[in-house]
């Protein structure tokens, strides 16, 4: 479980769970989605401000009326809409079996607020064993992370977006869970479906697309950029 924190904390106090790379080539989102990406740094962490694509929304200026899809910066770590302050916390990652009926997600999900987040790799650390173990796919194309994203008004008025990553139990080790991966041809679908069809997405995707590289420890986001 990860801590509410104003900052992401240094990478040797940090309790990590999950970290990745948001992907650095941005052409990727002008490919895919018709719109330009947001820099981010080489590494996020739960608390850091990254990037997502949704459904464009309706009352944001500027928006082409045909577009499809819409980049938007927020904070990775949900803040539900009944939350007094920002740092609202252990919001880093929602059970896509159960978000659509848990205090802190149920709203994006009746609202159809999903996204996808696209990271050259994700870090994980298995509980049993604390190893660390890179994640990419094979063929060097961007992973599709699946999650739900909301806006939140703080007591001064501002509009602060931000998002969750959905996971699933692990398939390949009992007891653990995985991000939920969105195989490309469903990208679309994911985020433009009926909520009632939206779980049909969330399914385990084809380890044999995955590298899976163990490594001693987190690397530096210097190293990584």
């Amino acid at each position: 479980m990860f801590r509410g924190l104003r900052e992401p904390v240094p990478e040797t106090e940090h309790p990590m769970t999950i970290v990745y790379e948001p992907t650095r080539d941005l052409s990727h989102y002008r490919r895919r989605f018709a719109q330009e990406g947001i820099p981010l740094p080489a590494l996020l962490w739960p608390n850091g401000q990254g990037a997502f694509v949704r459904r464009p929304r309706p009352d944001h200026a500027g928006m082409r009326p045909d577009a499809q899809f819409e980049v938007a910066p927020g904070r990775w770590g949900l803040i539900p809409l009944f939350a007094t302050q920002k740092d609202y916390p252990a919001t880093f990652e929602a059970r896509g079996e159960t978000a659509a009926a848990e205090r802190d997600f149920r709203q994006p999900w009746k609202r159809g607020h999903r996204c996808i987040v696209l990271a050259d790799a994700l870090y994980r650390r298995n509980d049993a064993d604390q190893k660390v173990t890179r994640v990419s796919r094979t063929d060097g194309q961007p992973l599709a992370l699946a999650g739900l994203w909301n806006g939140w008004r703080s007591p001064e008025g501002a509009c602060v977006e931000s998002f969750t990553l959905l996971t699933l139990p692990a398939e390949d080790q009992p007891g653990e869970r995985r991000v939920v991966f969105i195989r490309d041809g469903w990208v679309q679908d994911w985020l433009h479906c009926a909520v009632e069809e939206a779980a049909a997405y969330l399914r385990p995707y084809d380890l044999k697309q995955l590298a899976r590289t163990e490594i001693s420890a987190l690397p530096s986001a210097q190293a990584i950029a």
